[in-house]
């Protein structure tokens, strides 16, 4: 009788255990379902803008200043800009920060910018 107890307050205890500690391994599904989410989601208003930049006379400071600032910038993912190439490949989140106002940020500065679109083709802005 006594052993039966015992028995019993074991299955007993061990369900409320577990009934109250929860599922760790749900617990880091919902988590990862969460970071998926907020990954697709960055990804679905992420874009890419090629320039092409004319009026830059060394990487140093024209190129590299035109990143510096860029990435300052809220809603700024990446920047690579070239002296060499006369270009620019910025990384955005069109949420956060519009093309228009990326443009107007490197016009600012005193250079002339143009879209480069898929076909190679510029688009003075």
């Amino acid at each position: 009788m006594i052993r039966l107890k015992k028995e019993i307050f074991t299955v007993l205890l061990t369900g409320t255990v577990l009934v109250f500690s929860g599922n760790p391994a749900s617990a880091m599904e919902q988590e990862n379902k969460n970071q998926i989410e907020v990954k697709t989601q960055k990804q679905m208003t992420a874009k890419t803008l090629h320039l092409k930049i004319t009026g830059m006379h060394c990487q140093s400071g024209c190129a590299n200043g035109i990143d510096a600032m860029l990435k300052e910038q809220k809603g700024i993912i990446k920047s690579e800009t070239s002296f060499d190439k006369s270009s620019s490949i910025i990384e955005y989140d069109s949420k956060q920060i519009s093309e228009e106002k990326i443009l107007s940020l490197i016009k600012d500065r005193g250079f002339e910018v143009e879209v480069v679109t898929e076909k190679g083709t510029s688009v003075k802005s």
